[in-house]
């Protein structure tokens, strides 16, 4: 059994169920004669916010009839060797993000979860369905994702951060604890929730001073923010029983990552007002005249080391193409891993959607028990899935 946790598909009638209320406001596509994707047309759009960067729809993939066809991606996964397969959306295609009016953005995540629904229940043995949700109203989005839930979904798509009107950078999860109520609702509900870029232009990385000679290279991945944000804002030990997986990034970065916030986390925090401090600053000692908030909003809230929260709450999809992987394993164990091929897109982990079972099934420093877990049983345990 091989389990595929992270691809893309965009329905055609996406945007078909909104209702008559949004007829003049829903996006609608564009199809060439060979039937890809070539425009999306979106009335209802948010106004550009100044200084961000989206990308143009159709996106990566779009050349791929499978993207479209559930039977042509049937018959490609058939190929692939793959059993199942869990269905993104077409992140960018969709047009959806936290920006549209909150009404309109509820009608359009319905309408996709409607749409999808129809090919969940036509292949039930071929097919994970995952929700979309508006949380720009969070009432809204509780209701939805209780109504997926009812409908058989498996899992809450979300973007990795949360977009704003105000300014062109996203922000942290933990730091909208209006939010908050979803969360409680998603683990009394034993729903995952995936984390996946959503194409809205919001970044860190628009910051002009990254921008200058090249510096946002060593900028702050702003999805890597919003995931540490889980938990140094007590999110997580606020819900413990919360699952998040964190998509299309890898794993190479998770040990440095978590060395380093180990390391820091039993620091004590320095005064700079009576102790000159210089010589050991890091990021944990700014309690003195050199932060700009209260030290009570400024000191993390984690009540555990970093490193537990990813055994415990956090998991990821893989590149099989990375060397760092059976390295990863290793330290976390192999349960926080799922297999993953981002069909169809071309991007470069995409490219590899034909050589990801080969490469996972050859690498030798993966032991057999450990990729069964990777190719099927940790979903099957995260998504709740009943398996013969």
């Amino acid at each position: 059994m091989i389990i595929d946790c992270d691809t893309h598909f965009l329905p055609r009638d996406a945007y078909d169920y909104c209702g008559a209320e949004w007829d003049a406001l829903r996006p609608r596509f564009g199809f060439d004669h060979n039937g890809q994707l070539t425009a999306v047309s979106f009335p209802g759009a948010p106004a550009d916010v100044p200084g961000a960067t989206p990308l143009p729809p159709p996106g990566s993939g779009s050349r791929h009839s499978g993207l479209y066809d559930i039977e042509v991606r049937l018959r490609d996964y058939e190929n692939l060797g793959i059993d199942c397969q869990f269905l993104f959306p077409q992140l960018t295609g969709t047009a959806f993000s936290y920006l549209p009016e909150p009404r309109l953005a509820a009608a359009m995540a319905h309408s996709w979860n409607l749409a999808v629904l129809r090919h969940l229940r036509a292949y039930p043995q071929k097919l994970i369905g995952g929700a979309l949700v508006a949380l720009q109203d969070v009432p809204a989005a509780i209701r939805e994702m209780e109504w997926a839930h009812t409908e058989g979904f498996r899992a809450v798509i979300l973007d990795k951060v949360f977009p704003v009107h105000e300014h062109c950078y996203s922000e942290p999860y933990g730091s909208h604890r209006e939010l908050w109520p979803f969360f409680a609702r998603a683990e009394a509900l034993a729903m995952p929730l995936f984390l996946h870029n959503i194409q809205h232009g919001h970044r860190m990385t628009n910051l002009m001073n990254y921008q200058f000679n090249g510096l946002d290279v060593m900028a702050p991945q702003e999805g890597q923010m919003s995931l540490v944000s889980l938990f140094t804002s007590g999110l997580l030990d606020d819900f413990s029983g919360l699952r998040f997986v964190f998509t299309e990034a890898g794993v190479s970065f998770i040990k440095p990552l978590v060395q380093h916030l180990d390391a820091v986390f039993h620091d004590k925090v320095v005064d700079y007002e009576s102790e000159d401090a210089a010589p050991r600053f890091n990021y944990r000692k700014l309690t003195g005249g050199k932060r700009i908030v209260s030290e009570a909003d400024y000191k993390p809230k984690n009540k555990f080391a970093p490193g537990h929260y990813f055994r415990t709450n956090l998991f990821f999809t893989i590149e099989t193409e990375e060397p760092e992987l059976a390295e990863a394993v290793r330290l976390f164990g192999a349960t926080q891993f799922l297999f993953a091929t981002d069909y169809p897109h071309d991007d470069p982990g995409g490219r590899m959607k034909y050589k990801d079972v080969d490469l996972l099934r050859a690498n030798t420093a993966i032991t057999d028990a450990d990729k069964d877990l990777i190719w099927h049983r940790n979903a099957e345990r995260l998504l709740g899935l009943a398996r013969n």
